[in-house]
């Protein structure tokens, strides 16, 4: 295992539980810093392995980095009780595709990713299977070294190594700043 991985599930078991006594309503502040502090740290990851990738063997080796490393960063920042992920409008995994309210959130992030000079962020604490659920949400805007391989214009054989590795891939046309996506961060009381 590389060790931004190890990194990470070093980090994720640093992440504190809220006051079980306290609802998690009343927490929010510390739930959104938390779920902050995770998204910092695995999209640094993510971004660490794609340009150590890239910097080998291209941008078609940076789609299978993604492709197979980033679900393990995920992984590794996650929990019983958080769970990190990624999702979009336009998804590249079909495993990543929007529930009803991260839709819901996406759609507003999409008319403004950026405010502030800080992605965009939604939270709600509600309930969930007759559990309180913490769900948090960040803008990910397109970054030019996204644009190789999301943007809408992409190498020929980048194109092939996309068709190859997502044959129903709907995450390109993006320009410089558009919302790619976002963190989707849960945290889900303990029993």
């Amino acid at each position: 295992m590389n060790r931004s991985i190890l990194a990470t599930a070093a980090f994720c078991s640093l992440l504190s539980l809220p006051a079980a006594a306290e609802p998690l309503e009343q927490q929010s502040d510390k739930l959104v810093s938390d779920a902050r502090a995770l998204v910092k740290t695995f999209a640094g990851s993510l971004k660490q392995e794609l340009q150590a990738a890239i910097k080998e063997g291209g941008l078609t080796n940076g789609i299978g980095v993604c492709k197979t490393v980033a679900p393990h960063i995920a992984e590794a920042n996650s929990n019983e009780n958080w769970t990190i992920s990624r999702t979009s409008l336009k998804t590249r995994n079909p495993n990543n595709e929007p529930t009803d309210w991260q839709e819901m959130q996406l759609l507003a992030m999409d008319k403004q990713p950026v405010k502030g000079g800080r992605p965009v962020e939604f939270w709600e604490v509600v309930e969930n299977a007759g559990q309180s659920e913490f769900r948090y949400m960040s803008a990910i805007p397109t970054q030019k070294l996204c644009l190789g391989c999301h943007g809408k214009s992409i190498d020929d054989g980048v194109k092939a190594k996309l068709a190859e590795l997502y044959p129903d891939d709907k995450a390109t046309g993006f320009s410089e700043g558009d919302l790619r996506g976002a963190f989707v961060v849960t945290y889900t009381e303990p029993d």
